[in-house]
């Protein structure tokens, strides 16, 4: 397994709060997929776990070196499975971007306390 980009981000949940009052509906569907914001919105947590996947996303685009690729955000679905823990799905251009570069595998560690939310993605070319 060779390692192909690494990413890490860290981001004030009040900021993704703020957005997320400023903004309501038009900012969640334009980052994040439904299946988040149901998850994200179920939880008494829900800042910090809506910062947690905006630093999950933004680390995966520094971890595949997609920032100016018209990736949308969500191409980039955070996925938490209780028995496995989270894992990142890619949809269209990212997906198709990840192909093109050999990435077969994003292994993701997301972190988030009431002030600050991190992420670390490692993009690699076999599981």
């Amino acid at each position: 397994m060779a390692t192909l980009g690494i990413g890490t981000t860290i981001v004030e949940c009040v900021r993704i709060a703020n957005m997320i009052d400023r903004h309501g509906e038009q900012f969640l569907l334009r980052v994040y997929t439904g299946s988040e914001i149901d998850r994200c919105v179920e939880s008494a947590q829900a800042s910090q776990m809506f910062a947690s996947r905006w630093a999950a996303k933004e680390a995966t685009l520094k971890a595949m070196n997609c920032y100016r690729q018209q990736i949308m955000w969500t191409d980039i679905e955070v996925v938490v499975d209780r028995a496995t823990g989270p894992s990142i799905s890619l949809y269209g251009r990212a997906q198709q971007w990840a192909e093109m570069h050999g990435i077969e595998t994003l292994h993701v560690s997301l972190a988030a306390c009431r002030t600050h939310a991190t992420a670390y993605v490692v993009a690699t070319d076999e599981d």
